[in-house]
């Protein structure tokens, strides 16, 4: 009789399922591309709003565009109440990415175009997404060290207003552009693992949040963020 042979499954790694225009990693040979655009490029002459613009548009804004979708950003910044009120039910040593995670839902019930899913209705998501998880994380790390989460400052940043948040003090403009293009490094990874479980469960037709909410779960390196934040 021959031995059975023992095969170890690896899941999906390298098997292709889906392609993508919006990014491109080529890790051996130090390329990032944004929507045909080299980071290096975009890290050193555009803004996080910029970038966002790019991803989400498939194009750079013009002046007109750039000042309209910062108002867009900045006007949708505002977390409901009733989040911040959860918040301070849970406790104070939860790991923050699993705040983070459980926040996320929370915010569809406050997305008066959650059953739309026109493409204008799924950029305005989008939009309250990328403008308030920055709000979700300040608010969690204020709560539990027992301070109250701050309002936003619409006069600042994307950047800027997350660190007002986050201390209560007016960043410098140095920090705040530090912090913009760490942004703008991080604001895309093409079709890695988390991309591909947003991907699977919006399309069983749940909603987007859900969708972001599951591709957090596989961060890999959620765990070592959250023990660093502790």
């Amino acid at each position: 009789m021959t031995d059975a042979a023992k095969v170890k499954n690896i899941g999906l790694r390298g098997v292709t399922v889906a392609d993508t225009k919006i990014s491109h990693v080529d890790g051996e040979n130090g390329i990032l591309l944004y929507r045909g655009f080299h980071i290096e490029e975009l890290a050193r002459s555009s803004s996080f709003e910029e970038t966002a613009y790019l991803l989400l548009y498939d194009a750079l804004p013009n002046r007109q565009q750039l000042e309209e979708f910062k108002g867009k950003l900045a006007g949708e910044r505002r977390v409901p109440g009733f989040i911040f009120e959860s918040f301070r039910e849970l406790p104070v040593i939860a790991q923050p990415m699993d705040i983070l995670q459980a926040s996320i839902p929370l915010l569809a019930v406050d997305d008066p175009d959650l059953e739309l899913e026109t493409r204008e209705a799924n950029i305005a998501k989008a939009i309250r997404l990328i403008a308030r998880m920055p709000a979700l994380v300040a608010g969690w790390d204020r709560i539990r060290k027992g301070l109250e989460p701050m309002p936003s400052d619409n006069t600042l940043s994307h950047a800027g207003n997350f660190l007002w948040q986050l201390t209560g003090t007016q960043p410098d403009t140095g920090t705040a552009r530090d912090l913009d293009t760490a942004l703008v490094l991080h604001a895309d990874h093409s079709f890695n693992a988390s991309t591909f479980a947003c991907r699977e469960v919006v399309s069983t037709r749940a909603h987007m949040y859900a969708g972001v909410a599951a591709g957090m779960a596989h961060f890999p390196e959620a765990s070592t963020a959250a023990q660093m934040h502790r």
